[in-house]
């Protein structure tokens, strides 16, 4: 396809948007409120149990997510010169272990010491 071409919509072909069972479409009333979307009274009892059992599920998600982020890290940015850098990069080095590990023993030392 060179540069010069157009394309119009008519070409590209798209699938109808699919209707949701049990909603309603939103109108307006005269006092400018949307209604709010209510359930379906007439959904079979075994839909009503799926979506309580999703709702449940998805609450134990969460809840496991929770748990997970008590124990999670949190960052510290550390702006260092030049020489500070290096050395700390040749200490890393030197002793095999990573330059956040002798940043965090460093930090725990300082708070200790200081009584924190």
């Amino acid at each position: 396809m060179s540069g010069k071409e157009i394309l119009s919509l008519d070409e590209f072909t798209t699938a109808p948007r699919k209707q949701r069972p049990g909603l309603v479409a939103p109108s307006v009333k005269g006092d400018g409120e949307r209604p709010r979307h209510t359930p379906d009274r007439s959904e079979p009892p075994e839909d009503r149990e799926k979506s309580e059992t999703s709702s449940e599920a998805s609450k134990a998600l969460r809840q496991v997510k929770r748990a997970r982020m008590k124990g999670a890290s949190h960052f510290v940015n550390v702006n260092l010169d030049r020489d500070t850098k290096r050395r700390l990069k040749l200490a890393s080095f030197n002793m095999d272990t990573s330059m956040q590990a002798i940043m965090e023993k460093a930090i725990r030392q300082y708070l200790d010491a200081n009584g924190y």
